[in-house]
C-alpha cells in the first residue's frame, strides 16, 4: 500500500520538516469506528525534526496574531502547547481534566456529543487554576486533534468563562469524518489535513 498522502496548511515549512512530519505520522484504520482513518502521533513527538517543525509552524502562524495565553488541553495538547507558549514569549495555561487541581480552580461543563444534547454521550469536565487567565486574555487554544469538537467546544466555554478572548483554536490534525470542524464556533486551524479531504475541501 502507497503510503498515505497529507497535505500541510503552511507554506513557510521547510522540505525537510514536511517531510519528517508526513512520514512521522500513522494511519490506523476503522478506528475509532469503522471507515475512520485515525491519525496517530507518537511519531511526531519522537521525531525532533518532525516535532519542531510542527512547533515552528504553529509559532509563526500566531506570532503576529496578538496571542497573550496559550491553552492546552490534558494531556497530549501539552506536548504542542508548551513550546509554543514558549516561543511566543506567553504564558502557558493547561486546562485540566476535573479533580486534578489542589489549589482553586474554575471549571466548565460540557456535553462530549459537542453538537448533541443527548445525555447519552455524556458530559465531561475541563478546569483549571482561578487566576490562570486573566480578563481580556487573547487566547490561542492548542490540542492535538480534532475530533467530535466537543473538548475544543469545552475549552471556548472556559476561556470566555473567563473573560478572555479566543483567537483561534489549533490541531495538529483532524479525524475529518468527525467533522469537529463544523461545530467549533471559533476559528479553527489544522496544521495536517489528508489530501484528498483538503482537495474536496
Amino acid at each position: 500500500m502507497a503510503a498515505p498522502q497529507f497535505k500541510l496548511n503552511v507554506d513557510d515549512c521547510t522540505d525537510e520538516g514536511k517531510r519528517a512530519i508526513c512520514e512521522a505520522i500513522s494511519i490506523v484504520e476503522n478506528f475509532p469506528k469503522p471507515g475512520l482513518r485515525f491519525k496517530e502521533l507518537t511519531g511526531v513527538l519522537g521525531n525532533y525534526i518532525a516535532f519542531q517543525a510542527v512547533v515552528d509552524a504553529l509559532v509563526n502562524r500566531y506570532r503576529t496574531k496578538g496571542v497573550t495565553a496559550v491553552v492546552g488541553i490534558e494531556s497530549r495538547g501539552y506536548a504542542y502547547a508548551s513550546p509554543v507558549a514558549i516561543a511566543l514569549n506567553v504564558p502557558f495555561v493547561p486546562f485540566r481534566k476535573p479533580g486534578k487541581l489542589p489549589c482553586k480552580s474554575v471549571g466548565v461543563d460540557f456535553n462530549l456529543g459537542g453538537w448533541n444534547k443527548s445525555a447519552s454521550f455524556g458530559m465531561d469536565r475541563l478546569e483549571t487554576r482561578e487566576d490562570g487567565l486573566k480578563k481580556g486574555e487573547k487566547v490561542l487554544i492548542i490540542d492535538d486533534m480534532l475530533g467530535t469538537g466537543a473538548t475544543l467546544i469545552g475549552a471556548c466555554l472556559l476561556v470566555q468563562q473567563m473573560g478572555g478572548e479566543v483567537v483561534e483554536c489549533a490541531c495538529v490534525v483532524d479525524v475529518p469524518g468527525l467533522e469537529g470542524r463544523t461545530r467549533v464556533k471559533a476559528p479553527t486551524f489544522v496544521l495536517v489535513e489528508d489530501a484528498d479531504a483538503a482537495a474536496g475541501a
